[in-house]
């Protein structure tokens, strides 16, 4: 950038072109000019790159040089969409220290994906969240507008920026994966009616299986899940709730979440407890939200948050400890 002005000195302009083009012809600006109808000003606009080629000039263009309307404008979209791209990397680029509040295990998880050159673009991680701006990260995830259908703020949030991440990362998944559209009164009846089953599984499943490998909040691997976690997932999904495991962060250790997201009851967890008791107490916490408290809302677990209605949460850890109980857990 120089001042407003992009340098160009390595992208054509579609003007560029033309001019090699008239070259090839014999032609000047002039005996365009005349061509066309236009003035000689306006066609030197065109050939210097600081008039836009419209569509009735692509079509005048096509009828002088044979070359058709459509090659003119594409190449003409292609021009404008790097400018609009230098512009924005321009304006994103005193907008660093954002990129640096992200915990850098994103980066070793491979969640945000970063193209050779990339690497201290902010527009990898922009797409990630799906958002346009770091103003417009801040707008949805930390001025209470989190687009669920009672919608929180993660403001007061120890680390929002590792909590947002966590959340996005299970949405990515569920839309790799997606399910049908779900009522709430239809789920709740199924999810009755698998209880005792559910509860069984837990019980069969009580301790998590030894791994040779370590595994903490900084292992660089993608989720980890074993077979009771796929059983309990497959389950769920049977009823019509999504069980997604996500690994989260240290300095944000969330334990599960629960949300509706595209019209399916989703249960996000962390995918590497220590403990088998306590990812099956965070899970039946959660499924009291799906059996009890509907759609609106959206509810974290181990981390410091204001609930809306912190009655339900007593709720859920109720019949959380009463499907610990009846498992076999002892609490």
């Amino acid at each position: 950038m120089n001042g407003n002005k992009i340098e160009l000195w390595h992208v054509p302009s579609p003007g560029s072109e033309l001019s090699e083009k008239l070259e090839e012809m014999g032609l000047d600006a002039n005996d365009l000019a005349a061509r066309m109808g236009y003035t000689p000003k306006a066609v030197n606009d065109i050939l210097q790159g600081n008039s836009r080629i419209t569509p009735d000039v692509a079509i005048m263009l096509e009828m002088i040089t044979e070359i058709p309307a459509i090659y003119w404008l594409r190449r003409q979209m292609s021009f404008d969409e790097f400018l609009s791209r230098e512009r924005i990397k321009a304006s994103l680029s005193d907008q660093s220290l954002w990129k640096k509040s992200f915990p850098s295990e994103i980066n070793v998880r491979e969640w945000v994906q970063y193209n050779k050159g990339d690497e201290k673009s902010l527009m990898p991680l922009l797409k990630f969240f799906a958002v346009a701006s770091p103003q417009a990260w801040d707008g949805y995830y930390k001025d209470a507008k989190l687009k669920v259908a009672f919608r929180i703020s993660l403001a007061d949030v120890k680390d929002p920026y590792a909590t947002s991440a966590w959340i996005r990362r299970g949405e990515i998944l569920a839309d790799r994966d997606p399910m049908e559209k779900q009522e709430q009164i239809p789920v709740r009846k199924r999810l009755k009616a698998a209880l005792p089953e559910i509860i069984a599984f837990a019980a069969a499943n009580k301790v998590r299986p030894k791994s040779k490998k370590r595994i903490t909040y900084w292992t660089p691997e993608a989720e980890v899940v074993d077979d009771c976690m796929t059983g309990l997932q497959e389950i769920c999904r049977k009823i019509g709730i999504r069980v997604l495991f996500v690994q989260n962060f240290k300095c944000a250790p969330i334990h599960g979440m629960y949300r509706w997201y595209k019209d399916v009851p989703l249960i996000q967890l962390h995918d590497r407890f220590e403990k088998r008791a306590t990812m099956w107490f965070t899970f039946f916490h959660e499924l009291a939200h799906v059996l009890y408290h509907g759609k609106k809302g959206i509810c974290l677990q181990n981390i410091e948050i204001t609930h809306n209605f912190p009655e339900k949460e007593d709720e859920a850890n109720c019949f959380a400890q009463k499907c610990m109980v009846d498992a076999g857990f002892k609490m």
